[in-house]
């Protein structure tokens, strides 16, 4: 009996080891796994309760769209000029979340220098179309910056405007078939028109979208933008977990590689058939292979070294055009076909445009030109609060890149901290927008200047405010001027009440589209 018990002995002890093994590696896995949920409680910042200890609130993300990821953090806490959040694009690492236009201001422009970088990048070195600006930081996003800024001048932009009024006679010809009243779906309709100008402005490409939805560039550009849990989840793991990307990125990017892949194929067979045809056009291509021709020609010179990073190469040229074109097709259209659903459903706002577009024709032949376009203020108007109530990213993400000092405050952020801006939520406050659900353009009466600063910035602000928004306007203006010229834009009954949104998209995608109808004006 003696040797049984002695027997049992080590068996107890090994099970209490074991167990107690068992439960300090669980312990130290929870306080490892909930120590980012302390970051704001022990730096004093009022913060939101976080519902899911292993990945914060990211859940939420699979059934909320982008505009109401953070509806509760900025509402439950009215009086705070910032908010500690564990979502957004880092999901389980804190961010602060900005609820005050003057931090807003201050993080954008006058404390640029502390906050340039974006909120999360690519390695600009992981793909031939990732050197873009997108994903630059320090000096050489300030070099490449400055080398395209002139390819989005006035005058280059006057220099595409014929392209930009042939892709709308393109448009108005296929809009005919809708003459009878039949209902169709505008982001379908608007996303070819845009999809037509990036690839004329832009390479000099005649792809006639409008009839032949079905080319290989629409898509790749709508495969990128098609929601979907694979978009999500390839989302998270890159705000997560970025070192595991090169394993399964590829899986959850599937067929985008091959897209990407045709894209590069078609802007490198326009580069050589402009080389051997002796073919100039002032287009991005052409003022994008001048930057990297120049600089080869200062290699050649021995005025600049061969091994710089700044060097604008063929992968500069490549990234930076197939985010000009992914970009500028998607956000304009996003934009255009939001503007057609408030003209349907505001008619005496489209009464009012549709005047003015009129009389400023009346002065220019009716011939919508460039300078005829500068002179339609409310239609300046109608666009700005567009992207009020609908700007196409909800969000907005800056990097700290050097200690920075909250304004106004004790807080103070270390390299690597990650800023948020509720864009969304800021345009939806009643406090700098009254009666914020409705669409009134006469809000931007006095100019965007005469709205407070921090409280508009559809397309960002300050040194990286979005390169391509004098285009994406112009080309906004001139299809609205061109279809209103000559359609009244109308419910029918496929209309909603009101845009309803994407959980599982990039920017602002409707559910179930934007339906409205068509009505031929009298001459």
């Amino acid at each position: 009996m003696g040797s049984a018990t002695e027997s049992a002995l080590p068996f107890f002890i090994e099970c209490v080891l074991t167990f107690f093994c068992a439960f300090l590696t669980t312990a130290l896995f929870y306080l490892y796994i909930n120590s980012p949920f302390k970051y704001w409680r022990k730096l004093g910042v009022p913060h939101v309760k976080v519902n899911n200890f292993l990945f914060g609130d990211f859940w939420q993300n699979f059934w909320l769209s982008q505009p109401k990821l953070h509806e509760k953090a900025y509402y439950d806490f009215p009086k705070e000029r910032y908010v500690g959040i564990f979502s957004g694009v880092t999901f389980r690492k804190p961010s602060l979340l900005l609820r005050d236009p003057d931090l807003v201001e201050a993080v954008l422009v006058r404390d640029f220098s502390y906050l340039s970088a974006r909120g999360v990048t690519d390695d600009p070195n992981s793909g031939p179309t990732s050197k873009h600006l997108l994903n630059l930081g320090g000096e050489h996003w300030k070099i490449m910056r400055n080398k395209l800024t002139p390819t989005f001048s006035s005058g280059k932009l006057k220099g595409m405007h014929s392209q930009l009024v042939d892709c709308g006679d393109a448009l108005l010809g296929y809009m005919k078939e809708f003459e009878d009243g039949k209902p169709f779906e505008a982001r379908d309709v608007i996303t070819r028109f845009t999809m037509d100008v990036i690839a004329s402005c832009a390479f000099g490409l005649n792809l006639d979208t409008i009839n032949n939805p079905e080319n290989g560039f629409r898509r790749m550009a709508l495969s990128i933008f098609t929601p979907s849990l694979r978009l999500k989840i390839f989302m998270f793991i890159r705000g997560v977990a970025p070192w595991i990307l090169p394993w399964v990125g590829s899986l959850l990017r599937k067929g985008k590689s091959g897209d990407k892949n045709f894209f590069v194929d078609a802007v490198e067979g326009t580069l050589e058939y402009r080389k051997e045809n002796k073919v100039e056009r002032q287009d991005f291509l052409h003022l994008t292979n001048e930057l990297k021709l120049k600089d080869l020609e200062m290699i050649k010179n021995k005025e600049i070294d061969p091994n710089s990073p700044f060097i604008f190469d063929h992968n500069s040229l490549l990234s930076n055009a197939f985010v000009f074109f992914i970009a500028g097709f998607e956000t304009t259209a996003t934009t255009l076909s939001n503007a057609m659903f408030e003209l349907a459903v505001n008619p005496e706002v489209q009464d009012r445009l549709h005047k003015e577009i009129t009389q400023v024709l009346e002065k220019h032949d009716g011939q919508p030109s460039y300078s005829a376009l500068q002179e339609m203020v409310y239609m300046e108007q109608v666009i700005s609060e567009t992207l009020r109530k609908y700007p196409p990213l909800s969000s907005l993400s800056r990097k700290v890149v050097k200690e920075y000092r909250i304004p106004g405050s004790d807080l103070v952020l270390s390299e690597g901290s990650i800023v948020e801006i509720p864009v969304h939520m800021i345009h939806h406050d009643p406090q700098y927008f009254p009666e914020p659900e409705k669409f009134r353009p006469e809000r931007f009466n006095n100019g965007k200047d005469a709205i407070r600063k921090g409280t508009y910035v559809p397309f960002g602000g300050g040194p990286r405010v979005c390169i391509g928004e004098r285009f994406a306007k112009l080309e906004a203006k001139l299809c609205l001027a061109m279809m209103l010229s000559k359609y009244e834009i109308v419910k029918c009954d496929k209309t909603s009440e009101r845009i309803e949104f994407e959980p599982n998209a990039i920017l602002l995608a409707p559910k179930g589209g934007i339906w409205v109808a068509i009505r031929p004006r009298s001459s």
